[in-house]
């Protein structure tokens, strides 16, 4: 993703971050297609073993399935609680010098880092989308389009704009004609 835009006119770098928006947008479908393909050929393997990264993808149906075994079932039983590291990941995950390893081999270790970065693209993207909101506020205000700057998103989501003069020079609008005039003799 773009950290630094180079801009002409305002409306070219509505344009860039609109760009960026699509271009995070298809990618997060990509994304969670792959999550789902994922999931599915790992149904007819082993179900259990991605059973809480089938839930993410669907919180609502796994609390009505879960409120329908515990209404089947009269039984009390102890919850089983899956250990989460700080980052919210499973237990599974080795830190090695400066790098996360997944301890295992599997399609789990994959489809938790799909996950992390569609969560990551997606609040990328609404950040982005903020800023459009913000940038069409700042150009209905009245702001002249023809400004050129350079703008820096932060990785917090913040956008600075500064508007920097720029080396075109307009041109003075002149009107030119030929007249030709009629001698009546």
């Amino acid at each position: 993703m773009q950290k630094i835009y180079h801009f002409s006119s305002i409306e070219e770098l509505k344009d860039s971050i609109d760009k960026n928006v699509k271009d995070l947008d298809s990618q997060i479908e990509l994304h969670s297609k792959l999550i789902g393909d994922k999931i599915r050929e790992s149904e007819k393997t082993n179900s259990e073993e991605l059973s809480d990264l089938k839930d993410k993808l669907n919180p609502e149906k796994s609390k009505e399935q879960k409120s329908d075994s515990k209404k089947s079932s009269n039984k009390k039983t102890a919850p089983t609680k899956r250990k989460k590291s700080k980052r919210g990941e499973s237990e599974n995950w080795i830190d090695y010098e400066n790098l996360h390893l997944y301890n295992g081999v599997g399609t789990r270790g994959e489809i938790e880092l799909y996950f992390k970065s569609l969560e990551e693209m997606k609040s990328d993207s609404e950040k982005l989308k903020a800023t459009q909101e913000s940038l069409e506020k700042l150009m209905n205000s009245g702001i002249k389009k023809d400004l050129g700057g350079i703008g820096y998103e932060q990785n917090d989501g913040t956008f600075e704009i500064a508007f920097i003069k720029t080396d075109s020079k307009r041109e003075k609008f002149t009107f030119k004609s030929i007249i030709t005039v009629g001698c009546a003799s």
